[in-house]
Formats: structure tokens, sequence, C-alpha cells
């Protein structure tokens, strides 16, 4: 019965928010808190930066040559990633100095500029709104460290 109920509430719920009936998860020491991301479907990927090592990495030896992603790649990537805030990225994962980044067009029309580091944090912005921080602990495949 209470299954019943809580199923019911549930579907009350749906038109009024787009993640209703998903959870977010906790963060723990190591890991951050993660929410559900929705997204239409991708109809244009561009990747308009491929390799590329951030301009704050000084050291001359590290190379970001490995990290040559494929438009399959960071469709898989958002089709799998969770939202986050920066703060947790910034204290519980570690920096990468090396990215790809570019351009999506969705199927409602909207467009948004993303970036994708090799540790498998990225972020998407879209034109009038603020940029959402995007972590995917399930991205274990290259060309993504983990």
């Amino acid at each position: 019965m209470v299954a019943r109920w809580l199923l019911f509430v549930c579907l009350l719920a749906i038109p009024l928010t787009s993640i209703a009936c998903e959870k977010c998860t906790k963060g723990t020491e190591l890991e951050p808190s993660l929410c559900p991301l929705k997204l239409p479907k991708i109809t244009k990927l561009i990747i308009k930066e491929n390799a590329v090592k951030s301009s704050a990495e000084k050291d001359q030896t590290i190379s970001c040559s490995s990290f040559l992603v494929k438009e399959s790649h960071i469709r898989r990537y958002f089709a799998q990633a969770k939202t986050t805030n920066e703060n947790e990225v910034h204290h519980k994962l570690d920096w990468s100095p090396c990215f790809a980044s570019g351009e999506v067009v969705f199927s409602d029309g909207r467009k948004g500029q993303w970036s994708i580091n090799q540790f498998r944090v990225g972020s998407i912005s879209f034109n009038d709104e603020e940029k959402h921080v995007l972590y995917c602990p399930n991205c274990k495949y290259k060309p993504f460290i983990w």
C-alpha cells in the first residue's frame, strides 16, 4: 500500500519537475554529490579543441596527446554524466590540464558550449544560463583516466 502511494506521488510530480523521483546522491570524502542530468537529444556536436593542454600547466614534460576525443566519446559522456557543483569538484577531484571543448545543439533548439577534461570533469554553458558543472564517475573508458 505504501509503495502504491509513493508511486502515485511520483507520478503526480512528473509534470512539476524534469528530475522527479530521481535522487541526488550525497557526496563522500573523495566524490562530489551528484544529481541527474536531463538533456534533450543531441542533434549536432562540434569538437573545436581536442587534446589541448591548459595554459595554466607550466610543466613542459606533460603532454595531452593521449586525450584525443571522438564525437562518440562526447555523446556517451553526456549520456552518463551527472551534475555537481564547482566547489565540490575543486575540493574532491583531481585537476587535469588536458581537455577538449566544443559546441552542442539539442533537439529543443538550445545551443551550448561544452568542455571536458581527462579526469572526467566537464561543463556545459547555455547562452543565458549559468554553467553546469558535470562529473562522470562511470566514464571509465579511454581516453579518460580514472
